[in-house]
């Protein structure tokens, strides 16, 4: 949903059968500055997760060696057309009952059980962290507050892909966590900020838990997200993780 932004910067991929395999890979991806980052994550990172030696084998190496990739091969050519852009990125690869999500940026993921209780799979980077904050401090840069705390007082996440001018605080880097589902776990909601900004990750699970069909979740949180005043993009995908479930992986 565009929301209350002038432009849709926020883009979302799903791959099932990735490179032939038994691999589903799920990505939300919340572009800043223009939509040029979002949409090259979208088009690029299946075939660059692929494509890294340590796949399907390595989930976390593989989709290091993919992101970094993407982000080397986007900055060139942000160089070339000078453009500024860059984007969130958070990425599930699922292997069997093995899910391994990357997370750069503040977009996030949980998993949602039976009972509504929601378990993150990710952590936002934030530059007033204490870990992302010394980090860039002891690269030379400053952690600034202008509305929220912000790298060089400009962006207020302190990992991303792109942000060329912003690359030296700004890592691509992703953090990882992983889990195997059980019979306890029903959805996997991946979202950007739009949703996170507006609902805790609790409550995301208690809605969940009350809908049994994956694709009206996403509607729902997406809907109820805007509803309560949401003023950026919003992009909500739900992964069914039930066995034997007939609706499969939806989004909105």
């Amino acid at each position: 949903m565009q929301g209350k932004r002038p432009y849709m910067e926020d883009r979302h991929v799903v791959h099932g059968m990735l490179g032939g395999e038994s691999v589903s890979l799920y990505g939300v991806f919340d572009g800043h500055g223009g939509s040029q980052a979002a949409q090259y994550c979208k088009e690029k990172v299946g075939k660059a997760v692929v494509n890294a030696v340590a796949f399907p084998e390595y989930p976390k190496e593989a989709l290091t060696t993919a992101i970094l990739a993407v982000d080397e091969n986007y900055l060139r050519d942000a160089r070339k057309h000078n453009r500024d852009d860059g984007t969130t990125l958070i990425v599930a690869m699922i292997k069997g009952k093995e899910i391994t999500v990357a997370n750069v940026g503040d977009s996030r993921a949980v998993i949602v059980k039976c009972n509504g209780a929601a378990e993150p799979l990710s952590y936002d980077h934030k530059p007033n962290s204490d870990q992302e904050k010394a980090r860039i401090e002891a690269l030379g840069g400053k952690v600034v507050f202008w509305g929220v705390w912000r790298v060089e007082g400009i962006l207020a996440v302190s990992r991303a892909i792109g942000d060329r001018m912003l690359k030296r605080y700004v890592s691509a880097q992703p953090d990882f966590v992983s889990c195997t589902v059980t019979d306890d776990d029903t959805y996997m909601v991946m979202a950007s900020d739009g949703l996170w900004d507006v609902m805790e990750n609790d409550e995301v699970g208690r809605i969940c838990a009350k809908i049994q069909n994956s694709q009206k979740a996403a509607e729902y949180l997406t809907k109820e997200a805007f509803k309560r005043g949401s003023a950026d993009n919003i992009c909500v995908l739900v992964v069914d993780l039930r066995t034997g479930d007939e609706d499969g992986e939806e989004e909105e």
